[in-house]
């Protein structure tokens, strides 16, 4: 059972690391296209993926069954050393790689943002990763779900009363403390889904939970992305977006699990050719991530085309599809080269083995 988790989340990754990519190419190669409906479904759903699925690798127990503390240290390699080199590089690249985006050419303009040009996602789950190894004693008084559901919505709240705080704009800022408080409870979902693991398995399963969170997901979709057509205070928004996050974590799951589960066979103990490329791009994930920036490049011609056909969902899939598939695999020989290094390894693409 676990080895076949792994296939499946290693899958999820792969299709998650490829939409952030998409994500990128609207944004910052073709520019000003932001209301694509492409890119405002991918926005919403590659993270809540990330975060959920490192949730559930993060929670360890001892034998008695008590949430432990471990790994710290390679956390750090991991995350936040890549975070500091590959972050200040893309700093300097940036201005010669003729992209237009407003992002700031300046350590103070890097640190004292909240997205860190791009690169928030590292540190943001290095420090979700500590968050969550701070309230594991409150965690281990009880076992019961609903009770560490009780914890993680109370850190999450005060988590949103920090973040609310004029007074702490520039700590907020330098931690991007809205961030952490975004996808928080999506990482401590991943947690008590490991935890849990038998009411994950039902709720991800059975067809009338997977339909539940079918509909409702795409009501929820429908109002993160154009929250100004509905008359509810934007107070609500942290909300939706949460039980939105929910139903992306649980439609994701109940759609690739048993694709990848009749895919490995006997004869094809590691899936069907599709499943083991995706499965490949899941495992460097981090690596694109870090990597891709520096590859990214203009096409402002495309704008006008897409713009004339309505930024029609299928047209911005396909040019955004081919340039990210491009993308991705100049990355990837990047990676290969890189690797070659174990220092360069450990400085540009987090990889600590």
């Amino acid at each position: 059972m676990a080895k076949t988790r792994l296939h499946y989340f290693d899958v999820l990754k792969g299709l998650a690391i490829f939409m952030v990519v998409i994500g990128h190419v609207l944004t910052m190669c073709i520019r000003d296209i932001d209301s694509a409906v492409l890119f405002k479904l991918v926005e919403k759903i590659h993270m809540p993926i990330f975060f959920f699925i490192s949730g559930y690798f993060t929670y360890k127990v001892t034998e008695k069954g008590n949430i432990i503390v471990s790994g710290i240290f390679s956390r750090v390699k991991q995350l936040i050393v890549p975070f500091l080199a590959v972050s200040a590089l893309w700093l300097f690249y940036f201005p010669h790689s003729g992209l237009q985006s407003p992002f700031d050419s300046t350590l103070e303009g890097l640190y004292f943002s909240v997205g860190k040009n791009g690169y928030w996602f590292t540190l943001c789950l290095f420090e979700i990763i500590i968050l969550y190894y701070a309230i594991t004693p409150l965690l281990n008084l009880s076992r019961n779900v609903l009770f560490r559901l009780l914890v993680i919505l109370l850190t999450w709240i005060g988590l949103g009363c920090i973040a609310s705080v004029d007074a702490l704009n520039k700590f907020n800022a330098l931690t991007s403390l809205a961030l952490v408080y975004e996808f928080f409870p999506v990482f401590m979902l991943g947690v008590i889904s490991r935890s849990h693991n038998d009411i994950y398995e039902q709720i991800t399963e059975k067809g009338k939970y997977i339909t539940i969170a079918m509909i409702a997901g795409s009501f929820l979709m429908y109002y993160v992305c154009w929250p100004w057509e509905f008359q509810l205070p934007m107070m609500f928004l942290p909300f939706v977006k949460l039980l939105l996050y929910v139903c992306v974590v649980i439609m994701a799951v109940a759609i690739v699990k048993p694709w990848c589960n009749r895919s490995v066979t006997e004869t094809l103990p590691d899936g069907t050719r599709m499943v083991r490329l995706w499965k490949y791009l899941g495992t460097q994930s981090l690596s694109i991530y870090l990597l891709h920036y520096f590859f990214l490049f203009p096409i402002p011609v495309l704008r006008e085309p897409l713009i004339g056909m309505n930024l029609n969902f299928v047209p911005t899939l396909i040019v955004a599809g081919i340039l990210a598939t491009v993308i991705i695999a100049v990355t990837l020989g990047a990676n290969y080269i890189i690797c070659r290094s174990r220092i360069l390894a450990l400085c540009l693409t987090g990889k600590i083995k």
